[in-house]
C-alpha cells in the first residue's frame, strides 16, 4: 500500500524520485509497472504519473495501483 493511501498526501505528478519510489525489478510481471494504471504508455518503456525518468514495464515501485481496464458500456 502507498504512504499517501494511509492518511499521508498523494504524491505530486512526477514528484517522486526512483530512490524515494523504492523503484525496482519486479519479482511478479503481474505487479509491475506495465500493469500499473500510473504508467503511460503500457510499452516496454514509458513514463509514470508520479515517479521521474525513464520506466521500464518490468520494474515495479512502492506506488505501484492494478491498472483495470474500464468495463462499462460508455468505453
Amino acid at each position: 500500500m502507498a504512504d499517501w493511501e494511509r492518511g499521508s498526501n498523494m504524491p505530486a505528478i512526477q514528484g517522486l524520485s526512483k530512490t524515494a519510489a523504492n523503484y525496482r525489478r519486479a519479482d511478479n510481471a503481474k505487479f509491475s509497472c506495465r500493469e500499473c494504471k500510473f504508467m503511460f504508455p503500457r510499452l516496454a518503456i514509458g513514463g509514470c504519473r508520479y515517479v521521474r525518468g525513464v520506466i521500464h514495464a518490468e520494474d515495479v515501485c512502492d506506488e505501484f495501483e492494478t491498472h483495470r481496464p474500464r468495463t462499462d458500456a460508455s468505453g
